[in-house]
């Protein structure tokens, strides 16, 4: 698939349909994002304001980072996330351990297959009738 890339607005293929950006834009922000993992490693308590004055990181990149799980904060940090269903405190994600459990069995409850206890004709007298109806007991 033929895209624009949303940074430079080069055209490039994305044959998979999963990159908003072209390969060189992409590969800028590993590396960018690799610098950004070592600053963080040795300065633990680095807020946002900073990060964007030493790298010229927009916060928003830097919670798209956090939101996509390739950046973690330490429970110290400086820079908070919360957790978008409840509120808590994460470290990294959308959700918080809890909220992820309970959105993941709410999914799995909703493809649980429906238990069938019986079939009944419409009519017991038409045996050849086409409706069916199914009931629980």
């Amino acid at each position: 698939m033929l895209k624009t890339c949303f940074l430079c607005k080069r055209l490039f293929d994305d044959y998979l349909d999963t990159n908003s950006m072209c390969p060189d834009c992409r590969s800028k922000e590993e590396a960018l994002l690799r610098e950004v993992k070592d600053y963080l490693w040795n300065n633990p308590g680095t807020t946002e304001a900073k990060l964007n004055e030493i790298f010229n990181v927009p916060s928003g990149q830097i919670n798209k980072w956090l939101r996509d799980g390739r950046l973690e904060l330490t429970p110290d940090s400086a820079i908070k996330l919360r957790c978008t269903r409840c509120g808590s405190m994460i470290l990294s994600g959308k959700y918080c351990n809890d909220c992820a459990d309970r959105i993941k069995d709410g999914f799995n409850k909703s493809l649980a297959p429906k238990e069938i206890s019986s079939i009944v004709l419409k009519d017991p007298e038409e045996k050849n009738s086409k409706m069916h109806f199914i009931r629980k007991e």
